[in-house]
């Protein structure tokens, strides 16, 4: 991950980054050259679990995101089966899935709701693949009308989110633990979208030509990722 890519990552400024460096409260990094310094994804999101913030004495932490729900509960279990942190922007991805679902007249949420989410939460690192591999999103959302046809009449009560949605999150699960990263990203289930390959979602990917392949080498320019190693 490159002084650029942090900038992205955390929604700052290039310049406040170097602040952050001169002042020596960062994340670890490796310097290269003046001007070429790299990080880790997982140093980086460990520097922001050190940043959390407790408002009261056995309080919620702060930045702690009330999801809808199943998505809430799926999450629970997910992290209890892989043990993986689940990071705010993946978080928000299915919130927002699971909202823009109901919104649009849907009972489940699908795997185009998923794509929607990563292409909606600002800054998250799958958009950032996306817009990198040229996917446009307004283009998305045009292909999302066409295919699933949203009434705009809005569900009574809260819509679920499907069976395609677990399999891309069993699917963001193995490559987690193919890149032996620590948490499940955005960019872990975009990537679970194309490998699990159900639902609109993967449709709309294959239609603009983003394939598993892309993804994956695009991913793996902007963060550390690590094969397993063999035993």
């Amino acid at each position: 991950m490159s002084i650029e890519d942090l900038a992205v990552y955390l929604g700052d400024s290039k310049r406040t980054i170097y602040k952050y460096i001169a002042g020596g409260d960062c994340p670890p990094y490796i310097r290269i050259s003046a001007k070429n310094i790299k990080f880790d994804r997982a140093d980086v999101d460990n520097w922001l679990e050190s940043k959390k913030v407790f408002p009261v004495s056995g309080g919620k932490q702060m930045n702690e995101l009330k999801l809808i729900g199943d998505a809430k509960e799926m999450i629970k279990d997910s992290v209890r089966r892989g043990k993986l942190r689940w990071m705010p922007r993946a978080k928000a991805v299915l919130q927002f899935a699971q909202e823009k679902a109901g919104k649009d007249g849907f009972e489940l949420a699908g795997t185009e709701h998923i794509l929607l989410g990563i292409l909606s939460v600002k800054e998250c690192m799958g958009s950032t693949v996306l817009n990198n591999l040229g996917v446009n999103p307004s283009k998305c959302n045009q292909m999302y009308s066409k295919l699933c046809h949203p009434s705009g009449e809005k569900v009574t009560g809260k819509a679920k989110l499907s069976d395609d949605i677990n399999k891309v999150i069993n699917c963001a699960y193995s490559q987690a633990a193919e890149w032996r990263h620590t948490y499940i990203g955005s960019e872990h289930l975009l990537i679970g979208i194309l490998l699990a390959g159900v639902g609109n979602g993967f449709e709309i990917l294959t239609a603009l030509d983003v394939t598993s392949e892309k993804v994956l080498e695009e991913t793996a320019k902007l963060i550390v990722c690590k094969p397993q190693m063999e035993r």
